[in-house]
């Protein structure tokens, strides 16, 4: 009887360890396809004509702060101001991103619109796909121009956003040497 039971047992064990295995690769092979890949930034140019759209939006509402993002990608409700590339039309849509958009904020996108079963969104995963568009940005500047000259005049404004934002810091810094 004994004998048995030590077959029992082995058998028992072994059919565990089987499916312990199993589960793990099949989690590991779920997990793997799942996985968001993220391209390194190569050229403005190059990201340029890879996206099929390139628009400006506004952030209406993202994400709340508390909320944990399993992959990196935080979904937003954005408004599509302007269509500067690609056959997408002005209005309301969603965005996923790895960048977290305030509401309010708008910005200049490089993204692929995608409509599947999953989702309908504009996908711009890597966050060097969003350039803010400073609160004083008048979009009105780029109507006419050619596509080049309107991304041109976009980060021309964010260069000198910046430039602000680094004479703000030396003079906090300043004010923290007493």
């Amino acid at each position: 009887m004994l004998g048995v039971s030590e077959h029992r047992t082995k058998f028992a064990i072994k059919m565990i360890i089987k499916t312990s295995l199993s589960v793990f690769a099949i989690v590991g092979v779920v997990s793997t396809a799942l996985a968001v890949l993220v391209s390194p930034f190569t050229s403005w140019n190059n990201l340029t004509q890879k996206s099929p759209d390139i628009v400006i939006a506004r952030c209406t509402v993202t994400t709340p702060d508390s909320t944990p993002i399993g992959d990196g990608m935080v979904w937003s409700d954005i408004e599509v101001v302007s269509v500067l590339k690609g056959d997408t039309k002005p209005g309301v849509a969603k965005m996923v991103s790895q960048y977290w958009p305030r509401q309010g904020e708008r910005f200049l996108m490089f993204s692929e619109y995608q409509s599947n079963q999953l989702y309908q969104a504009y996908n711009a995963t890597e966050t060097y796909r969003i350039v803010p568009l400073g609160r004083y940005f008048v979009t009105n500047e780029l109507a006419g121009k050619p596509l080049d000259k309107q991304i041109q005049l976009i980060f021309q404004s964010r260069l000198e956003d910046l430039k602000r934002v680094d004479e703000e810091k030396t003079r906090l810094e300043g004010g923290l040497t007493k």
